[in-house]
């Protein structure tokens, strides 16, 4: 049930925007199932437990409100926490007897859109989560037809055999073709689709949700692979997410007057751990000793076993180049030197609920 009524919905369609000073993102309360509507779309699949069907931001007090995400507190209130990676980052409310499972979520916005995603962290699974992504506006951009949009990404990360949430920003880059490709059907008979869609999150950085300290700068690029976006509503989904070990969904709007925006909500689940090692492999013969030998920077000491990086992996920690130890190799031998690598991947699966905004790039 929701605790809280949004204001007066302004649905700005093709341009038609409020001009009576109420907050343009805000929807009505939506008693269907699915709480989408044209201008908000939302992340939701009770069977997956993404639950949240209302987002408001309170710009007053820089808080936000998220709806029907079990034990965040009875005020639903999130209070701005820090930013990473131009995403804000914000945290639910604890108090002795309420709020007691902590919850995180990103949340983005500029002028024609709002985006937003939290999850909560202390379950046995991937728990309860949920993303929104709004508009106040909504027509194609009219020009040379084909444009680059720049923004940036954040997600809230849980693992489904431990506690512990991990927040993962990046930066988006998004083309749009609105000539290509020409309109048909979506092979189900279900409407209209055209144009193209599609992009890559790049420079993901994964930090501890709590403290905010940097786990690896590296995470695996992100494919947004092509989606096809309806003419009338553009709104686009059934879009695939693919990245190292994960797969998933996306799906959001083209927003703005002028399609100065694309926004949309991204849903990533597969192995939690996947890191492929780089390890020193150094063979050597002395002609003086009449000796040689190999040493290797994986396997020869407890400190670079496997069960040591294995549990380095699976704890989301960056290994950097093991290298091989050569106290023991002569001075006057000759070495060759070759990086040789393993794929380690965890036993535990992990999900990331995200969203993206991004702002179209002049064209000249």
């Amino acid at each position: 049930m929701n605790r809280f009524v949004s204001g007066l919905a302004v649905l700005c369609l093709l341009g038609a925007c409020s001009g009576d000073g109420t907050n343009p993102f805000q929807e009505p309360v939506v008693e269907d199932d699915n709480p989408s509507t044209t201008n908000s779309k939302f992340l939701f699949n009770l069977e997956d437990k993404l639950t949240m069907n209302d987002v408001r931001y309170d710009a007053d007090d820089n808080v936000i409100l998220i709806n029907n995400l079990p034990f965040d507190g009875p005020s639903q209130r999130y209070l701005s926490d820090r930013t990473q990676g131009g995403v804000e980052l914000y945290k639910s409310i604890q108090t002795a007897t309420t709020g007691q499972i902590q919850h995180f979520a990103v949340f983005m916005q500029n002028d024609d859109m709002q985006v937003a995603a939290a999850a909560g962290v202390d379950w046995i699974d991937y728990g309860y989560a949920g993303a929104n992504v709004k508009r106040n506006t909504y027509r194609l951009p009219g020009g040379v037809g084909e444009y680059v949009y720049l923004g940036s990404y954040g997600g809230v990360r849980n693992r489904g055999d431990r506690s512990g949430t991990h927040i993962v920003t990046g930066d988006v880059r998004l083309l749009l073709d609105i000539f290509d490709f020409d309109e048909n059907g979506d092979g189900e008979g279900d409407g209209i689709l055209e144009g193209a869609i599609a992009g890559t999150i790049r420079n993901r950085i994964r930090t501890d949700a709590e403290t905010g300290a940097v786990i690896t700068r590296n995470l695996p690029t992100v494919s947004l692979t092509v989606v096809q976006y309806d003419p009338e509503t553009l709104s686009f989904e059934g879009g695939i997410a693919v990245t190292n070990g994960s797969n998933g969904v996306w799906e959001g709007f083209i927003g703005g007057a002028d399609g100065g925006s694309i926004g949309a909500y991204i849903n990533l689940e597969g192995t939690a751990e996947i890191q492929t090692v780089r390890y020193e492999s150094i063979t050597w013969t002395d002609a003086a000793s009449g000796t040689s030998g190999e040493v290797l920077g994986y396997g020869s000491t407890s400190a670079n076993d496997f069960d040591t990086i294995f549990a380095l992996v699976d704890a989301g920690v960056e290994v950097p180049l093991l290298l091989a130890d050569t106290s023991g190799i002569p001075a006057t031998a000759t070495r060759t030197v070759t990086i040789e690598e393993i794929l380690f991947e965890s036993d535990a699966d992990a999900r990331e609920t995200g969203v993206l905004l991004t702002d179209q790039v002049p064209t000249p």
